[in-house]
C-alpha cells in the first residue's frame, strides 16, 4: 500500500475488490478477471494486481479530497506496518478464484499452491487457454486478449516433385530441413525473422520459426508427386498473426515467402499447438483459381475439425494423389466464380507474386476460412452435406 501512498486493509466482495483506510472506503469492478485470474501466466498476474492497487489509491484519495477536514486531536504515535499492495491483492484475488472454483465443484479439492510455474504447468495452462479460445470463436465469439496463448501460425508452402527448390530440398532430406535449405534463408536466421523478412515482425523479440516438414508420414504417403515444407510461427509471433495492426505484414510475407521458396501451393493458418486441427485461415495460394481453391481446401478443410471434405469423394477422384485430384476436379473454376464462393463468407481474391490467384480472409473472422472451404469442397464434388 505504502508503493501508492496510502494504507488499509483490502476485502474482495461479489465482483468488487474494497480498501479500508483512513476516511472513508472505496470499491472498484474487478470486471472480467475473476474468470481470467486462472489463465493468467504469473507476471501478468502481477501487472494486474499492481494495477489494481494503483486504481484503489487513486479513488481513495479522491474520496478522501471530498471528506471534511478531520478535527486535531492529540494522538499517540502509532507505528505501521506497510505491506506492498501488489502482494496483498495478488492474494486476495488468488483466494476469491480459489473460493469461486471450490464452490463450483460436487467435490472440493484443494488447490495446490505454485509460486513458480514450470514447463508443464505452462503447456497445461497453454492447452486449456487456446481450447477455450476455440470454443469461443467457433461460437461466434471473437478471440479475447488473454487468449493467444497455445497458439501456433503456420506457413504451408507445397510444390511438384522435380523442380530445382525441391531437388535442393531432397539432397539435404527432411530430418536436415532448414531456412536456407528451402529457399528461405533470406527471411529466417537462428530461428528469428529477419530486418528483410519485414522490419515490424523481425522487432518482435520473443518469437520462434522452425522450417518442419509440410506433410506427416500418411500426408506424404496420399501425395507422391508433392514435396512440402511448413514455416512454423510461435511466441511472439503467433501473437503477432492475431494482431489486426500485423496480419497484412504476415499476409505480404507469406507471398514473399512462397516466391524465395518456388512454392506453387500455400497456405497460412493458425492452430492449437497440441491439436492437428487448421483454424483461422488466412492466406491461400496457387498459381491458378483451381490450385487455389486446392490450397483452401486442402489446408483448411481436410483438417477441420467437423469434416468439410468427404474422403471416400475425394479418394475416387482422378488423380496421384488428394492434392492433384481437387486441381483436377476444379479444372473449371475460373476466378469470378472462386470469388463469389468466398465472397460469401467475407473472403476476397488476389493476385500474388508471379501473377499468382490468392485467398485472403481479414483477421475479425476467424473460422471463415473453414466455412468457405466447405462451400468450395462441394463444388468440387468432395464437400460433406449440402448447400
Amino acid at each position: 500500500m505504502g508503493l501508492f501512498g496510502t494504507s488499509g486493509a483490502v476485502s474482495v466482495q461479489g465482483r468488487q475488490i474494497a480498501l479500508h483506510g483512513r476516511g472513508a472506503p472505496v470499491a472498484i469492478d474487478l470486471e472480467q478477471l475473476v474468470e481470467q485470474w486462472p489463465l493468467l501466466p504469473r507476471d501478468l498476474r502481477t501487472r494486474k494486481a499492481s494495477d489494481l492497487a494503483r486504481r484503489l489509491a487513486q479513488a481513495h484519495r479522491a474520496v478522501s479530497s471530498l471528506a471534511p477536514p478531520a478535527p486535531t486531536v492529540p494522538i499517540r504515535p502509532v507505528r505501521h506496518v506497510v505491506i506492498p499492495i501488489g502482494a496483498v491483492l495478488l492474494a486476495v484475488v488468488g483466494v476469491l478464484v480459489a473460493v469461486r472454483l471450490l464452490r463450483s465443484r460436487e467435490t472440493p479439492a484443494t488447490l495446490p499452491a505454485a509460486p513458480e510455474t514450470d514447463v508443464g504447468e505452462d503447456a497445461a495452462r497453454n492447452t486449456r487457454t487456446c481450447e477455450a479460445a476455440r470454443k469461443r470463436i467457433y461460437s461466434g465469439a471473437s478471440m479475447g486478449p488473454f487468449e493467444l496463448a497455445g497458439w501456433v501460425a503456420e506457413l504451408w508452402l507445397a510444390t511438384p516433385r522435380g523442380g530445382a527448390a525441391q531437388a535442393a530440398a531432397g539432397a539435404a532430406g527432411q530430418d536436415a530441413l532448414s531456412a536456407e535449405s528451402v529457399g528461405l534463408g533470406a527471411f529466417i536466421s537462428q530461428g528469428k525473422l529477419t530486418a528483410a523478412a519485414d522490419a515490424e515482425l523481425a522487432a518482435v523479440t520473443d518469437g520462434l520459426v522452425e522450417i518442419v516438414p509440410g506433410f506427416d508420414e500418411e500426408e506424404a504417403g496420399r501425395s507422391p508427386s508433392w514435396r512440402a515444407i511448413t514455416a512454423r510461427f510461435s511466441s511472439g509471433y503467433a501473437r503477432a498473426y492475431f494482431d489486426p495492426a500485423l496480419r497484412a505484414r504476415f499476409v505480404a510475407l507469406a507471398d514473399r515467402m512462397a516466391d524465395g521458396a518456388s512454392a506453387e501451393l500455400g497456405a497460412l493458418y493458425a492452430r492449437c499447438a497440441h491439436l492437428p486441427y487448421h483454424d483461422a485461415g488466412a492466406w491461400f495460394r496457387g498459381p491458378d483459381p483451381a490450385a487455389a481453391a486446392t490450397a483452401l481446401v486442402y489446408a483448411s478443410g481436410v483438417f477441420a475439425e467437423m469434416p468439410a471434405v468427404d474422403r471416400g469423394a475425394l479418394a475416387a477422384l482422378r488423380g496421384a494423389g488428394p492434392i492433384d485430384a481437387l486441381r483436377g476436379a476444379g479444372a473449371s473454376l475460373d476466378a469470378a466464380s472462386l470469388g463469389k464462393l468466398v465472397g460469401a463468407h467475407g473472403g476476397g481474391i488476389t493476385k500474388g507474386g508471379a501473377g499468382a490467384v490468392v485467398i485472403t480472409f481479414p483477421v475479425g473472422g476467424p473460422t471463415r476460412a473453414t466455412s468457405a472451404s466447405r462451400i468450395v469442397a462441394r463444388k468440387l464434388q468432395v464437400g460433406v452435406g449440402q448447400d
